[in-house]
């Protein structure tokens, strides 16, 4: 008697995806003490998007990855828990910074016994790669969904080359006030695909 596979659907929403900046050095710093604070952060992570009406739907080492029914709410449950990360460094030394990027989509994804997958869910781990440290990259169709909406200023940095992703993808980075601070504490430096082109 074969065994039953479960059910898949597909359905729209919006992925966020979010990891840590420089999680390996910081894990060869001190891992316990790193493995400790990521686990405080993810509950962190999981309080916002819980309050935002949205699911955290897989973590694998310091990733997470977490659904939405709304762009807008995507997109400001990043925010919050950037501005909450951010604060929460405040007591440690530049070297010891836990930052995390976070990448914002929307697009067709299947659900499968509770997992997501798709080119939406990729998308997403993809823009979440193009992200400064402490900063949120989102997609063209989640930029158009929430300009007006959520006031906070926008920067196109066009069609980004990505990954097994067939396609470029247009990209926009949400201008956080301490990003240039996140990219200095850090010590990353992180070059441009080619290809890349930025708006002036």
């Amino acid at each position: 008697m074969s065994e039953e596979r479960p059910a898949m659907k597909r359905k729209i929403a919006a992925i966020v995806a979010a990891d840590v900046a420089g999680y390996s050095r910081l894990v060869a710093q001190d891992e316990e003490e790193t493995l400790g604070r990521l686990a405080s952060y993810r509950e962190v992570f999981q309080d916002f998007v819980s309050k935002a009406g949205g699911r955290v739907f897989n973590t694998a080492g310091d990733a997470v990855l977490a659904e939405f029914s709304s762009a807008v709410e995507a997109v400001r449950c990043a925010i919050d828990i950037q501005e909450s990360m951010r604060t929460r460094n405040l007591g440690y030394s530049a070297d010891k910074l836990m930052l995390f990027r976070i990448g914002v989509t929307i697009g067709d994804v299947v659900e499968r016994a509770g997992d997501l997958l798709g080119d939406g869910v990729n998308i997403a781990a993809r823009l979440e790669g193009i992200a400064e440290p402490g900063g949120i990259c989102v997609s063209r169709g989640v930029y158009e969904q929430v300009a007006n909406k959520i006031s906070v200023a926008f920067r196109d940095i066009g069609a980004q080359e990505v990954k097994n992703i067939p396609q470029p993808v247009h990209a926009f980075v949400v201008e956080m006030k301490h990003g240039e601070f996140a990219r200095r504490a850090t010590g990353e430096r992180r070059s441009r695909r080619r290809g890349a082109r930025l708006s002036r």
